[in-house]
């Protein structure tokens, strides 16, 4: 599924910055070949002006202007005095030349009518096409006493659509080589940008096979339970109604915890934060797990400020919850005869929550995994009441106070929890 996700993604991305990337060259092209244009007409004007401006002073076509023109522009000149060709246009003219004078005459019929009865020098520039070629045509009609002088200046445009090509072409291969980076690009950045969601997909996944799992045993112990009720003695039913019962409460626990870890995902997990004194609740939490603690014959402790502190601005149960999991993690890690320290303190303004106890300890690979969703670190356990999720629920709850749970070794030789908390300002 991520795979085709990926590919789309890849080729969406690509395929729209290649199409802006088309459409702002090829409005730069257009624009950049209209002023080319423009100009180029411009200068073609200018010249066929400065010609006309030239013959009505001299009046006279001498061999040297023909050379002038023939050299410094691109110019093919058509010159017939009375509509007779004077012998430099007669003996270059061509029959495609020919061809193209006549197309040009029958075009322009009514400008060549105007410009010979203007006045004694006129002249007019017109842009034309014939056979898919372009042309720029210059008109100069000389009024004498011996008659009219006309003058056809031609510039062919082929070199001009030659270049256009080029640049077509170029535009074309920088596009294309755009298209390549792009995909590219596009590729490895996309694929970064799934790997999150595919992430956090697989841990969906996985939470949901992990709590399929957790809940199938109680039921199928449930079930079990009251099938064997049926054919069982008075005795037997009431023990069967003690562990069906049993894995009621394990079911409903369970359940709990899942709904709070779906109301933090889904982000309706609030808390309602008051000034609270934090020693009050830390030793409400001890006293809490002195008859879980006694029941192991476990030494539990807990350490107090002397002096004034200021409250801490939390949701008093939430904050309750997490000690009372990482005080119920420590009873259910710590053997027989082993102990259990609580320590509260305020440094830089900070509330410090310390629970330390002498059970096996954490290694650093466990570390890096307690706070995930029905991670144990010791699989081997039969304790069939946690499930994975305490530590999960904490770390939810502190980072929705703004504050951090870490672990530690202890010095009692297991681990220590310590949470953080800012205190009220």
């Amino acid at each position: 599924m991520f795979r085709k996700v990926h590919i789309r993604l890849t080729m969406l991305f690509t395929g729209v910055c290649t199409l802006v990337v088309a459409v702002m060259s090829l409005l730069y092209l257009y624009l950049s070949w209209n002023n080319i244009r423009r100009n180029s007409f411009i200068s073609f004007t200018t010249d066929i002006a400065n010609f006309s401006s030239t013959l009505s002073k001299d009046r006279i076509i001498s061999q040297s202007w023909l050379m002038n023109i023939n050299t410094n522009y691109s110019y093919q000149l058509y010159i017939f005095d009375n509509g007779k060709a004077m012998l430099s246009t007669s003996q270059g003219i061509s029959e495609e030349s020919s061809e193209l004078l006549e197309d040009i005459k029958s075009v322009f019929s009514t400008d060549i009518q105007r410009l010979r009865y203007t006045g004694s020098v006129a002249h007019d520039e017109f842009s034309y096409s014939a056979k898919n070629h372009r042309y720029y045509v210059g008109m100069i009609f000389i009024s004498g006493d011996n008659g009219i002088t006309e003058i056809y200046a031609v510039k062919s445009l082929d070199s001009q659509q030659k270049q256009l090509k080029k640049l077509i072409i170029y535009f074309i291969l920088i596009i294309l080589g755009a298209a390549i980076v792009f995909f590219v690009f596009s590729y490895f950045f996309t694929k970064l940008l799934l790997k999150p969601v595919k992430q956090a997909h697989q841990q969906q996944a996985h939470f949901i096979a992990a709590a399929s799992h957790e809940i199938r045993n109680p039921v199928n112990t449930i079930i079990s339970a009251l099938d064997a009720m049926e054919t069982s003695s008075a005795d037997q039913q009431q023990y069967l109604s003690k562990i069906a019962r049993k894995e009621g409460k394990r079911l409903a626990l369970l359940t709990e915890d899942l709904l709070t870890l779906a109301r933090s995902d889904n982000g309706s997990f609030t808390a309602q934060a008051a000034p609270t004194e934090l020693d009050t609740l830390v030793l409400d939490c001890y006293e809490a797990f002195l008859s879980p603690a006694k029941e192991k014959n476990i030494s539990i402790s807990v350490k107090l400020p002397d002096d004034n502190i200021p409250k801490a601005m939390i949701d008093a149960e939430r904050i309750n919850q997490v000690i009372s999991i990482l005080l119920n993690n420590a009873v259910s890690y710590t053997p027989e005869n082993g102990r259990i320290e609580i320590a509260y303190s305020v440094d830089n303004s900070q509330h410090i929550v310390r629970v330390s106890d002498s059970g096996c300890g954490i290694s650093e690979e466990d570390r890096r995994h307690i706070f995930e969703r029905f991670y144990r670190a010791d699989r081997s356990r039969t304790d069939r009441s946690h499930f994975g999720l305490g530590l999960s629920i904490a770390k939810e709850i502190m980072d929705l106070h703004n504050g951090t749970i870490s672990v530690e070794d202890s010095s009692l030789g297991g681990a220590s929890f310590v949470i953080t908390l800012p205190s009220e300002k």
